[in-house]
């Protein structure tokens, strides 16, 4: 907590908070006297963003809590902001903890170039198509977990053949019972399967592959694409450079279009 935010939740007139009992904890750490909180949450939002903005137009100022971490980083409080910016109120960002810059300080993992994409979905289909779609890219990726499918995605992400990439776990961040955990997918999984039940709120940043100059996958199917069908083509050529059989399917597909 910053000397600003614990100022502005001293000050304000209201605080609307995800859960009203977690908000008097946090209050309570600070010796914050508040006494007006109303809940907003995933369930009541758009009815509570109507409140809200009838609250400032009385001439009150609303600060926004979230269990844990900033706001809207996949927790409520978008309709609310975009309903703000509708009506030309003033929206002021108050720094707080996020689990996605605490993670990348301490991650053994480069990521000056990742995508952060929230929560992978949780039924297995959508969960293999979203995981899918997302290691065609090749970069880092930067997501949520709940504890209950973190062992069905690493399962998943071994499936799909990414169980050589390096993978980096941070499970209850700045938390009593904050743990880490590094090494490939397949390595993490049958580590975090040998200990007890993992619990709490997870992060997980998954390392990219090695870079492929498009030049050289290019080169490689334009010849082969002289011979063959794009999805042979695809399979040589990832064979030859390295590249995924998904990245190089699509520039094949992109340079038959081309001509």
């Amino acid at each position: 907590m910053s000397e600003r935010a614990i100022s502005v939740l001293e000050h304000v007139d209201v605080i609307a908070c995800e859960d009203t009992r977690r908000c008097r904890k946090l209050l309570s750490a600070f010796n914050i006297q508040a006494t007006n909180l109303i809940s907003l949450h995933e369930h009541n939002e758009e009815n509570m963003s109507s409140r809200v903005l009838d609250l400032i137009a009385e001439g009150r100022n609303v600060a926004l809590v979230s269990d844990a971490g900033t706001p809207l980083i996949c927790d409520p409080g978008f309709n609310l902001i975009r309903a703000l910016w509708k009506q030309k109120l003033r929206v002021i960002p108050v720094p707080g903890p996020s689990a996605i810059t605490t993670i990348l300080s301490v991650a053994p993992i480069p990521n000056h170039d990742f995508r952060f994409v929230g929560f992978i979905p949780a039924r297995a289909r959508a969960r293999e198509d979203r995981l899918k779609q997302l290691l065609i890219d090749g970069s880092s990726i930067l997501f949520f977990e709940t504890a209950r499918r973190l062992s069905n995605t690493l399962d998943a992400l071994c499936k799909l053949e990414a169980n050589r990439r390096q993978i980096f776990i941070a499970r209850e961040l700045t938390k009593i019972h904050e743990s880490l955990y590094f090494g490939s997918v397949e390595g993490v999984r049958d580590e975090i399967a040998s200990n007890e039940q993992v619990r709490g709120e997870i992060v997980c940043l998954l390392g990219g592959t090695t870079k492929v100059l498009r030049a050289d996958v290019d080169s490689t199917l334009q010849v082969l694409l002289a011979e063959l069908a794009p999805t042979q083509a695809a399979r040589l050529a990832a064979k030859i450079t390295g590249e995924t059989r998904a990245r190089a399917y699509k520039r094949a597909l992109a340079l038959t279009s081309n001509g």
